[in-house]
Parts: structure tokens; C-alpha cells; sequence
């Protein structure tokens, strides 16, 4: 295929090079040229390095955008370059302040452009830059009797260890409601109201100090199950935890967490998708899907995916690095490795599920 396409290309450009009109559209077709090739070379390089075929998906990233709005902007200062409203009568180069009195004008119509240029590409650039929480803290609301507060510390910092995508500070102090204000307080718990999540509406008070927070509690929420959101802040409960027994609470907690600080990094951006966690009465083991029963998570859990649609959205916004981590975080393969299964079980006395 490489070949055919290389032949047929040498010979457009030497059907090109015989035509009168070649030195006018060869500045447009190079820079033409040179942006598909960008285009194939950083869809050749993120296949290699994160293993995604999807070219649609590509297409739809930061990355791809930057390159076609680099492509752009270049075309355009080349078309307008094409008009020169200064005079034709230039006097020898030598004399620079002739030079730049005679040609006053197309300087400052050039400069203009190239700074016009350059504000549009750099807004186009910020727009579209992976930006992202990148510290998320957690809090212990109170923990399982089967949980230590220290080997579930341990598997936090084997999060923070093995990627670069964000990270969580732990707050050792036991959280408790002498932290609010007696307005917060009361806000959070109002009278005639059974369908309020108190705990939630801590963590949002929270967060507004702290950043993104995730607090972990052994109670059960009210109107929901394993976890609770909004915003930048989450609860992940392990009353029901049960339903995904034998694996353990550490298993359990891990893949919550990192379920979590997707959601709330998504829903930071704007991007969270508009049906996740919507009710339905099927599930095919996407991790942002309702599941109908609570003893199907469990299966959800064992095989973690992502949606083609919800890949799109983590590719396009933060990039396929992101995407790659949020793989293999929620996969736990990291969690069983020799080396992490050793340290918790000589360590802290903790054996997993399998």
C-alpha cells in the first residue's frame, strides 16, 4: 500500500511540475501535503504506543485538531501573503531604513496577519488542551472492621507509583461533622428531607476548600449504592460491598476509587457522558452504566470496559496517554502483581480474592 500511494504521488507531482500554474499552488499543496503527512505519522505513533486502530477516534482527538489547525493557519498566511499592498519599487537592499520606509506598509499588513494568525491558532490550542484535576484528595468517613486505613494507603500510593495522569493525597485526619459550620451542617441535613445524601453534600462543602475530594464510609447512602456524585465530589460507601463478595473490600475500594476520579475528572471538563448511570434494564459491562442488580457489579467489576463512546470522550479531551491509564487502572492489573500481592500479604496481612 505504501508503495502504490508513493508511486502515485510521484506521479501527480511530476504531472504537476509541467503545469504553468505549479509555483503558484506549490507553496498550498506542500503545506497540504505536509499536514496529512503530520496527520499519518501521529496516527502511526499513538497506534504504536497505546494500541488504538480507531481512526474516526484519531481524528476526533486534541491531537489530530492541532495538527489541522497548524495546517491552517499556515494556508492562510500563504493566501494572504499572496496580496501585497505595499509599493512595487523597492530600493536596494542595502539601504534597510529605505527598505523598510518603501515597504512600510506590507510589514505591518504581514505582522498584523501573522499575529492574528497566531492568537486564533493559540485559542484554538488552549480550547482544546487535556486539562484535567490533577490531585484528587481522600478522606475516611469511617472504614469496614476488615479495612486498615494503612495498607488501603499503601494501595493508593501504587496508584500515584505506576502513572502520571493525576494524583491522590491522602488526608489522614478521621473526617467528622465538627469540620462544618453549623450552617453546613444544617444545610446538609434538613428537616422532612429522607432522600438527602448527607455525606455528599459534606464532601461538596468539602471540596470547595480541599479541590476534589472522595470520602470513603462503611455506611450506606441513602437512595443509592456503592457510590455518590457530583462535581468534584465523590462517596464510595462499602455497605454494599457484600455483593461482590469474596472479592475483598482493598479490591473493592481500589476499583471504586478509580472509578470515581474518572467520573469527577470528567465532570470537571464538561464531559462527563450525558448517560452514565442513567436506569435501564440492560448492561454490557461498561463501567459508567447502571447495573440493574446490585449482584451484577460484581461481574461489571471482573471485566472492566470502556464504551467506544466513552473512549472518544477520554481520547479527545485528555489524550491516549489518559486513556491507556484509565485501562489499566480499572483492569487492577496493577493490583495483582507479585509485587504488590507480596507486600500486602507480609505486610499488612491482607490476601486478595485471587
Amino acid at each position: 500500500m505504501t508503495t502504490v500511494l508513493s508511486d502515485a504521488l510521484d506521479r501527480l507531482l511530476k504531472y504537476l511540475e509541467k503545469q504553468r500554474y505549479w509555483k503558484t499552488i506549490q507553496p498550498f499543496f506542500l503545506t497540504t501535503f505536509g499536514t496529512v503527512a503530520a496527520e499519518v505519522a501521529a496516527y502511526q505513533y499513538v497506534k504504536s504506543q497505546y494500541n488504538l486502530t480507531q481512526v474516526p477516534l484519531f481524528l476526533g482527538s486534541y491531537i489530530s485538531t492541532r495538527i489541522l489547525v497548524s495546517g491552517a493557519a499556515v494556508l492562510v498566511l500563504l493566501l494572504l501573503f499572496k496580496v501585497n499592498p505595499g509599493r512595487r519599487n523597492r530600493p536596494a537592499p542595502s539601504r534597510l531604513v529605505a527598505l523598510y520606509r518603501a515597504n512600510r506598509t506590507t510589514i505591518l499588513y504581514r505582522g498584523l496577519l501573522i499575529a492574528t494568525v497566531a492568537v486564533a491558532s493559540g485559542l484554538v490550542f488552549f480550547a482544546t488542551s487535556p486539562t484535567r484535576a490533577s490531585r484528587i484528595t481522600i478522606r475516611f468517613f469511617d472504614l469496614p472492621s476488615d479495612v486498615r486505613s494503612e495498607a488501603f494507603t499503601y494501595l493508593v500510593y501504587e496508584i500515584n507509583r505506576i502513572q502520571r495522569q493525576w494524583y491522590f493525597d491522602i488526608d489522614a485526619r478521621p473526617f467528622n461533622t465538627l469540620e462544618l459550620s453549623p450552617a453546613e451542617y444544617n444545610a446538609c441535613n434538613p428537616e422532612g428531607y429522607d432522600h438527602v445524601q448527607p455525606l455528599l453534600c459534606y464532601a461538596e462543602r468539602k471540596s470547595e476548600s480541599q479541590g476534589p475530594i472522595i470520602l470513603i464510609t462503611a455506611m450506606p447512602l441513602n437512595d443509592a449504592y456503592l457510590a455518590t456524585h457530583f462535581g468534584i465530589a465523590s462517596v464510595i460507601t462499602t455497605a454494599d460491598a457484600a455483593y461482590v463478595a469474596p472479592i475483598t473490600n482493598y479490591e473493592y475500594l481500589a476499583y471504586m476509587t478509580v472509578l470515581q476520579s474518572m467520573l469527577i475528572q470528567l465532570d470537571a471538563q464538561g464531559t462527563i457522558p450525558a448517560d452514565a448511570f442513567v436506569p435501564g434494564p440492560t448492561s454490557s459491562g461498561g463501567a459508567f452504566e447502571f447495573i440493574p442488580a446490585r449482584d451484577m457489579f460484581k461481574a461489571a467489576m471482573l471485566a472492566p470496559r470502556l464504551s467506544p463512546a466513552l473512549e472518544g470522550q477520554i481520547f479527545n479531551r485528555f489524550g491516549p496517554g489518559y486513556l491507556e491509564v484509565c485501562s489499566q487502572l480499572l483492569s487492577l492489573d496493577w493490583l495483582y502483581a507479585p509485587r504488590v500481592r507480596e507486600n500486602l500479604s507480609k505486610l499488612f496481612g491482607v490476601t486478595l480474592s485471587h
